[in-house]
């Protein structure tokens, strides 16, 4: 009998943003169910090891550290130095063996890369390795896992058809704790707030949020709060200082913001805006639908798909003045409104679970071991 794992697994990006909430939740999860039947293997960054101790859980898992950089010759030098003939490689992020034959399953979380053009701050170079690595995940992989039915169609566009069923939708759950968030004595300000949650990246459109704010302050007495990592060039300081003073006053950038307090931070807002030009999925709006916070979305990407008629409201991302007018009249909504659209946000967001995610992420990564020989 073989002794080596027959699936190693990928989460050396289990504490970046939206990646790293996917693997935390979905991976432990599938390991359970695939059971000790299934040696099993992870790939961690050499040095972090005792930052994984969530996998704990799984006494039989073996942590490998893996010293390269991502996305690099190193690393896949140091692939074919950990993996076996015949294991199943998971990836859950765009970097996999690339020169090796063994079966592989991918998660794709989106094509943005491919999808958006320079104006959104994706460089040549960026595409062309993200496009290199989707298009081998293509020919490879036994079974590629979409985190929705945009993101499954937006492949096959950008990145070419798939034969077999290979493609599969996998949509993304919500976390428990974000539903005990949900209480009005968490308000973290006296003043009333809208709330954007994510990273300061060109395609998240802050900048016409910030531009629609500033057309409507004086119309209402809320302020906007941006929590999520700034951009590395300074961009958001250039923007907030560009807008008037009293203007200024009213938006704050928060930076990287801990679990707990930003689920508080959601949770006490007026609502949720959420302006992206392209999304694969949208957690952060389910997330805040479970804590009770309504939702105003953009009409791009994913987020449609994901907030369904739960949404308190859509719009047309590239027109500011629409972004305005649905920030206007949520504020104006009466009190039994809001409680209705919070009520329906909470219910749409329950329909979202982790366990589902992993038992159809079980359920292709074992037909994947089963195609390989490695399960009976």
């Amino acid at each position: 009998m073989r002794s080596g794992p027959q699936l190693t697994v990928d989460v050396r990006k289990a504490f970046d943003a939206g990646i790293g909430t996917y693997i935390r939740n979905v991976v432990p999860r599938v390991l359970d169910r695939l059971g000790p039947g299934v040696r099993a293997a992870a790939l961690v960054p050499a040095g972090q090891e005792r930052q994984f101790d969530w996998l704990s859980g799984q006494p039989e898992l073996q942590l490998v550290p893996v010293r390269a950089a991502p996305m690099g010759l190193a690393e896949q030098l140091e692939f074919r130095r950990h993996l076996a003939p015949g294991t199943l490689f998971w990836a859950t992020s765009l970097a996999h063996p690339i020169w090796r034959r063994g079966p592989l399953v991918a998660t794709v979380y989106d094509v943005a890369q491919l999808a958006l053009g320079r104006g959104e701050g994706m460089s040549v170079p960026i595409a062309w390795a993200a496009g290199g690595l989707l298009a081998s995940q293509r020919r490879r992989a036994s079974a590629l896992l979409a985190i929705s039915e945009f993101t499954r169609c937006e492949f096959v566009r950008c990145v070419g058809p798939v034969a077999g069923g290979r493609i599969r939708v996998t949509p993304l759950g919500v976390d428990e704790v974000w539903f005990s968030a949900a209480s009005p004595v968490r308000k973290v300000a006296e003043a009333p707030y809208f709330v954007c949650v994510g990273s300061v990246r060109p395609h998240k459109n802050i900048a016409r949020l910030l531009l629609a704010f500033a057309s409507i302050a004086d119309r209402l007495p809320h302020a906007l709060v941006i929590a999520g990592l700034g951009s590395r060039d300074g961009a958001h300081t250039r923007w907030h200082a560009a807008l008037p003073p009293a203007v200024q006053a009213r938006v704050r950038f928060t930076g990287f913001v801990e679990d707990a307090a930003l689920r508080a931070l959601v949770a006490g807002a007026d609502a949720l805006v959420f302006p992206s030009l392209y999304e694969g999925f949208g957690l952060p709006a389910l997330e805040a639908m479970a804590a009770g916070c309504p939702v105003l979305a953009s009409k791009a990407g994913a987020l449609p798909e994901v907030c369904g008629p739960a949404a308190a409201g859509y719009f047309d991302p590239h027109s500011a003045e629409d972004i305005g007018r649905a920030l206007l009249q949520h504020a104006a909504l009466p009190g039994p409104e809001r409680q209705a659209i919070s009520a329906g946000g909470r219910a749409h967001a329950r329909s979202f679970d982790w366990d589902r995610t992993a038992a159809l992420t079980t359920d292709a990564i074992a037909s994947a071991l089963r195609a390989a020989g490695e399960l009976k």
